[in-house]
């Protein structure tokens, strides 16, 4: 097989409800130079047998296996390491893509020689249809790049797609293995190596929420890998030398402590091997030491009230989200 432009890396582990719908919108594909690599990480509802036919019927993909789970980041490397496309993109197996997202990406990053293009993305729990407006390409600095990423607080992987070069750079475990929070650590590795980041304002992503699991978005033990992952950030952009990338970078790693606890207001501990008090009283610890900063940041006003409630009085902040959805849940009750 001659090397394709574009490969294409899909992690799979029991997706199955949701593997089909982004399967197809794989197939659908305009852009035709390309491979599927789907990583299948030790399925076991069925979604390796989903993969395998859709390997079956299209020679352009094929499946790694995992004979035990282990997590996104290795899969994602596995399968960074099994392509052998000029450039490199992701989709998560819950998501799905529009027919023209690879076509768009690949025509970006070569008409403006970029290393990295990038597109635009939609937070949706069903299937859904934009309009995209005229499309307008900007091209960024790797320190505007990484700037705007850490100003917007859009991390992914999945709508950006990368040079080889990059990944060769990087070395074998570009994702942090075993941690959360890994397309954040991954861009800062590889956004610094590209000559030129190409932006189009198509909006070719769809990724699903799952409103139904909402009650789940409480504070475990792997959201604590965020305070890590913000702190390697910090790391990473110091050793940049760019004052405008780590004043951003600590910035956001301020908020590391702030989103956790927030999560804790809203929905509790969900992790019952979690010590909640200790856990907590870590995290208000860190908390206050960054509080300043915090405030000092470009936060939101409303971001800011909260914050200013949790330091004074936290069991507000709890009473406010517990009435905030109760009322929702009233809401969406009488409307069906």
């Amino acid at each position: 097989m001659s090397a394709p432009a574009v490969s294409i890396v899909v992690p799979v582990y029991n997706t199955g409800s949701f593997l089909p719908r982004c399967l197809a919108s794989l197939e659908r594909q305009t852009f035709q130079d390309k491979e599927v690599i789907l990583v299948d990480d030790g399925s076991t509802d069925g979604s390796a047998a989903l993969c395998d036919a859709f390997a079956q019927r299209h020679p352009w993909a094929r499946v790694l296996r995992h004979v035990r789970t282990e997590g996104l980041s290795a899969a994602r490397n596995d399968g960074v390491a099994a392509t052998i496309g000029e450039f490199i993109g992701f989709v998560d197996s819950d998501d799905w893509i529009a027919p023209t997202m690879f076509e768009t990406l690949h025509r970006v990053a070569t008409e403006t020689e970029s290393d990295v293009a990038q597109i635009q993305y939609v937070l949706c729990s069903g299937e859904r249809q934009v309009d995209n407006p005229n499309e307008c390409v900007r091209t960024l600095t790797a320190e505007e790049a990484l700037a705007e990423m850490l100003f917007d607080e859009r991390y992914a992987v999945w709508n950006r797609l990368y040079r080889r070069s990059l990944f060769d750079a990087c070395g074998p475990e570009c994702f942090p293995v075993g941690k959360t929070c890994e397309d954040r650590v991954a861009n800062f590795k590889l956004l610094p190596n590209a000559k030129q980041v190409a932006v189009s304002n198509r909006i070719e992503y769809f990724y699903f929420q799952n409103i139904g699991s909402i009650s789940n978005g409480g504070l475990d033990r792997r959201g604590l890998d965020l305070i890590e992952a913000d702190r390697l950030m910090v790391e990473l952009a110091r050793a940049l030398g760019s004052d405008r990338v780590l004043k951003l970078a600590e910035d956001r790693a301020a908020k590391s402590s702030f989103s956790l606890l927030v999560k804790w207001a809203r929905f509790g501990v969900v992790d019952p091997a979690l010590d909640e008090d200790g856990t907590v009283t870590r995290l208000f610890d860190d908390f206050e030491k960054n509080y300043r900063r915090l405030m000092e940041s470009p936060l939101s006003f409303g971001k800011k009230a909260v914050a200013w409630q949790l330091r004074h009085c936290p069991s507000l902040v709890r009473y406010e989200f517990k009435a905030y959805d109760t009322l929702s849940r009233l809401g969406r009750k009488g409307d069906s």
